[in-house]
């Protein structure tokens, strides 16, 4: 009996020297800072709802598809990538999210903004919010989409999937900015803008997502003034004047019966950039979204400038 006792002692203690070291690496709580504080999580969300589209973009482009998703068919028109999974609940409206969808989905995790019309607190009686801010006026918003991917990554437990994500971005603005610089030359700067309608037109700044991605790539980009919490300048055609010199792009989707009343218009038809054929057209891209926008931004951007001026 002694030396059965001997034999199975040493066995135990082993035992519960493995398990002492396995289950604190189990068992530490992942603690992300965010708007309301510092969420903790026991365990990385893998049920993950989404009530704006950078997250929706971002969680799956870490590899995940989202259990519930607002406003997916506006998505496919204004983000339009990474596609969406094949199956997922509609939660409608990103500012007014619906509650019994959102249940029904049972998430483990709810990723959404401050400035919905929906209270925190509701989405916090179904699930663990992770409530994180895109734009402020001041951050450039690249470097927030960095930010709020790796917290997103870090709730999720994909940090290692974030990071190679991460630096094959860092490469790729490298490798397009040098691409659009051969393309028009070192010294061009670039507007970027977009239509509202027939007569007034946002343009970016810097502080803008794709103004910030442009900085990453090293390529100038043209517009100094005044701008929203968004980065944005807003006006008639008369606020690309001062700009005119350089370079022009602008995003879509843009209302067919809108483009042609713009650029059919006298003040358009003057301007340096249409007179020298330096305008171009890019693609369906979300300029308020996260890294997989930027990304896709800075893509459409280089390859729409290599593959020559509107005609």
């Amino acid at each position: 009996m002694k030396i059965l006792r001997a034999l199975v002692c040493p066995v135990l203690l082993c035992v519960a020297v493995i398990s002492m070291a396995i289950s604190p690496a189990l068992a530490d709580p992942i603690e992300i800072e965010h708007e309301r504080g510092i969420l903790r999580l026991e365990a990385p969300a893998k049920r993950i709802a989404t009530i704006n589209w950078s997250f929706t973009e971002s969680v799956i482009a870490l590899g995940l598809d989202p259990v519930a998703i607002a406003d997916p068919q506006d998505y496919v028109d204004w983000v339009a990538k990474p596609d969406l999974p094949e199956s997922f609940v509609d939660l409608g409206q990103r500012a007014s999210p619906n509650l019994e969808a959102l249940r029904a989905s049972k998430p483990d995790l709810i990723i959404s903004v401050p400035d919905i019309g929906m209270a925190y607190e509701k989405l916090a009686e179904i699930a663990p919010v992770l409530e994180l801010r895109l734009f402020d006026g001041k951050t450039p918003a690249f470097e927030t989409a960095r930010k709020v991917f790796g917290k997103i990554a870090k709730a999720t437990g994909r940090e290692a999937e974030a990071k190679a994500y991460l630096d094959n971005v860092d490469q790729k603005m490298i490798d397009y900015g040098k691409r659009i610089k051969t393309a028009i030359g070192p010294y061009q700067k670039i507007n970027v803008v977009f239509f509202f309608d027939e007569s007034n037109v946002g343009i970016f700044a810097d502080i803008s997502l794709p103004g910030s991605v442009m900085t990453a790539m090293n390529v100038p980009i043209a517009y100094d003034g005044e701008v929203n919490k968004w980065g944005f300048g807003r006006g008639g055609l008369e606020i690309l004047a001062p700009y005119a010199k350089e370079t022009l792009v602008y995003t879509n989707p843009v209302p067919d019966v809108v483009l042609n009343k713009l650029l059919n218009s006298p003040m358009w038809k003057v301007m340096d950039f249409t007179r020298n054929n330096r305008v171009y057209e890019l693609p369906v891209v979300w300029a308020y979204g996260g890294v997989p926008s930027a990304l896709r931004f800075a893509r459409l951007l280089t390859e729409t400038i290599e593959s020559g001026p509107q005609q």
